[in-house]
């Protein structure tokens, strides 16, 4: 058991309301965390809201609230986020809390007593999309390729952080630790970023953003918005008081790839600057397009969680988005395809089987598991694990769906109702077997339908013990004991002549 497991999302920006984008993050941290706590682990997962910059203040502007008011609004939607899809965060953090203060504050103390800040004019073409600048070469045809519209033109005297100080120490720290960007081609990507590091503005004036931390020492300045949002890990778990030792380093912070040179270049050197140890890993997924083309307002194909859960369930989201899209590269999200993994896999695979087995325990065992018969399930939790340690979420999915593929062919081969006539006892046996298949898919389940694997659980009559007892006693065959009675209950996935 490892003494401790720090996971984080990215800290949210509150322009807008949550998409299905920020939930497939959340999502992920989620199953990690899960899966973590199955292991025993001591988890502690965190997501949040940045709520400073001045897209902030147009965001509230345009909607004719206060700026604090309209960050409490969104990120509260955020908070709602997480409770209905049963992200089990520990903590969520805004960069408005008095408690967030502290660390951003002692992180610029340190890296400017260790020579990393100073002061300067600057002229440059800043993107309000990205609350970044931007050279000419990051540009197409005038605008940010992220966000479409046209830098506009600052020229104002600001901090900068010696970012070009870092260049060999960052280079040396990715090859001490090449497991420090995940998948491995996203540290391609990073290495060609240090190559070209060049010292990045900090601080805006406050002629230009008043919404932000105000800089150590002078008040016509307020802190640049990644500066502040980044040491939102730290400030979560208490630093600077030595009680952030307790969980840092962050084990992993989740992030899309439209943020990797904040956090894999930006964000570790500032951790050097200050004498912090950079966080172990930052592990990278690709973008969600729907229906093949990106999402965006402009195009009004931004997809609403909040609409999904009503449509299709809770559980049936988090199944499609972990089994549909794979973590190392973009995907692409369809309501129909929500549809045909539903009837396909949900109602006619995992629910079907469940209600099939019971239902032929009830008829031929009267209900109860019957005596305990050999199998071997160890090869399927294997290649489960290691996928879930290799971020292929959809492939250790796959590796559930080839036990319950195994499970049914195992049914239509050996045909219980056939054996009831011919010899009973081989039919006790495999029942048995079907039984405790089931409980070990609930456990490779749990991580990513928590609701879908407790109602089997409840269904088998076994308490499933995960974070209690040590995941492998719980992968042991044999663990489901005979004479538990069981109950079939309602449908796991009611099936539909339309779509749910």
């Amino acid at each position: 058991m490892r003494e401790k497991y720090y996971i984080t999302t990215p800290i949210y920006y509150v322009n807008d309301v949550p998409h299905i984008g920020h939930l497939y993050t959340s999502l992920v941290c989620d199953v990690l965390a899960r899966f973590h706590r199955m292991h025993q682990d001591a988890v502690f997962f965190l997501t949040g809201t940045d709520e400073h910059g001045g897209k902030i203040v147009r965001a509230a502007e345009k909607a004719g609230m206060a700026t604090q008011a309209y960050t409490d609004k969104i990120a509260a939607s955020f908070s709602l986020l997480a409770d209905t899809y049963e992200i089990s965060n520990d903590d969520f953090i805004r960069t408005t809390d008095a408690r967030h203060l502290p660390a951003p504050v002692a992180l610029w103390e340190r890296a400017a007593a260790a020579g990393k800040i100073y002061k300067k004019k600057y002229r440059g073409l800043y993107c309000v999309g990205c609350e970044a600048f931007k050279t000419d070469k990051e540009l197409v045809e005038g605008k940010c390729p992220d966000h479409g519209i046209s830098p506009e033109e600052y020229e104002e005297e600001n901090y900068f952080f010696k970012l070009t100080d870092f260049k060999d120490q960052l280079l040396s720290f990715y090859k001490a630790h090449p497991d420090f960007v995940a998948p491995a081609p996203r540290l391609n990507e990073v290495l060609g970023m240090v190559n070209e590091l060049e010292d990045v503005s900090i601080s805006r004036s406050r002629k230009h953003l008043s919404w932000g931390i105000p800089v150590p020492g002078d008040d016509d300045q307020v802190m640049y918005v990644w500066f502040d949002a980044l040491s939102n890990y730290l400030s979560a778990i208490g630093y600077p008081d030595d009680a952030y030792k307790k969980w840092w380093p962050a084990d992993v912070h989740v992030i899309a790839k439209d943020i990797l040179r904040f956090h894999a270049v930006l964000w570790p050197a500032m951790c050097m600057a200050a004498g912090i140890e950079p966080p172990r890993q930052v592990a990278v997924h690709g973008f969600l397009t729907v229906n093949g083309q990106k999402m965006s307002k402009t195009r009004g194909n931004v997809v609403d969680p909040f609409t999904l859960a009503e449509q299709f369930g809770v559980e049936t989201i988090r199944y499609f988005l972990m089994r549909e899209l794979p973590f190392s590269g973009d995907g692409d999200f369809s309501e129909a395809r929500v549809h045909e993994r539903y009837v396909g896999d949900l109602a006619n695979g995992v629910g079907n089987l469940l209600a099939r087995v019971l239902a032929m325990v009830e008829k031929y065992e009267g209900g109860k598991v019957p005596a305990a018969a050999k199998g071997d399930i160890m090869p399927s939790w294997r290649a489960y694990e290691a996928h879930m340690n290799e971020y292929a979420f959809h492939l250790a999915l796959a590796d559930v769906w080839d036990v319950i593929g195994s499970a049914d062919k195992l049914v239509n081969d050996r045909q219980p109702w056939v054996l009831a006539k011919t010899d009973t006892a081989a039919l006790s046996e495999l029942l048995y077997v079907l039984c405790e298949s089931l409980r070990h898919i609930a456990l490779m389940l749990w991580p990513f339908m928590p609701e879908t694997a407790e109602k089997m659980f409840v269904a088998l009559g076994v308490e499933h013990s995960i974070g209690t007892t040590a995941l492998s006693e719980l992968q042991q065959w044999g663990v489901l004991k005979p004479g538990t009675q069981v109950s079939r209950g309602a449908p796991l996935f009611p099936r539909h002549t339309t779509k749910p």
